[in-house]
């Protein structure tokens, strides 16, 4: 700290690669033993922040589909404070996937964009790989398992709470498509086939494009 603002150095990564599960358990099994510092203070992470303005970009989606994810909001944000009383509260990454740890040739694994760090519940950095297996055909069981015993064992998948968080984890990934819709046909598209998911007109497991 320099007269009460914080200071970092920046030094350029090696040649690396971006994370495999295991590794990415592993990481986050580091970050969420950390203590929370006292200085600086740290934001608490909010699963819902933004989201409402980003699903009203969406001018292109018709009016019942726009209502539809509004109370869908606002149902799961009920939800999430009948949640909050049991969990547990850690330092948190607040988008961790694989590619937000990178593994360079030598030396450890470093954690990538940092604009969510903050204080909040540890399911909401193991919800991105979970709901990847369980409703998305991009993760293979071996990896999620791999993945579930870097962290320690806790697969929270068999938690009463998982459905809630991976809704809003795979709200806000059709809200991010949703921000680009209004200068790419693809992303309309995508935005579409989301939210047809998220209504239940199309079966699980899902096949969503990147963005």
């Amino acid at each position: 700290m320099v007269e009460g603002r914080p200071v970092t150095w920046w030094v350029q990564l090696p040649e690396h690669r971006p994370a495999t599960p295991a590794e990415l358990g592993a990481v986050l099994k580091r970050l969420h033993a950390l203590a929370v510092p006292k200085c600086p203070v740290l934001s608490t992470v909010d699963p819902f922040e933004g989201l409402t303005e980003s699903l009203d970009t969406g001018a292109f989606l018709a009016e019942g589909d726009r209502a539809w994810l509004q109370c869908l909001v606002e149902r799961l944000r009920g939800e999430y404070r009948a949640l909050l009383p049991g969990l547990s509260w850690c330092v948190i990454h607040g988008d961790a996937w694989q590619g937000n740890v990178v593994v360079p040739q030598c030396g450890e694994p470093v954690l990538l964009d940092l604009d969510h760090l903050g204080v909040g519940p540890r399911e909401w950095d193991l919800v991105s790989l979970a709901a990847d297996y369980t409703d998305f055909a991009r993760l293979a069981r071996a990896d999620y398992e791999a993945f579930v015993a870097a962290y320690g064992g806790y697969d929270m998948t068999t938690w009463s709470g998982y459905r809630t968080l991976a809704t809003i984890r795979e709200l806000r990934w059709t809200a991010f498509v949703l921000g680009k819709a209004n200068v790419n046909q693809k992303a309309v598209d995508e935005a579409r086939h989301r939210v047809a998911c998220l209504r239940g007109e199309i079966d699980r497991p899902w096949s969503w494009l990147a963005f």
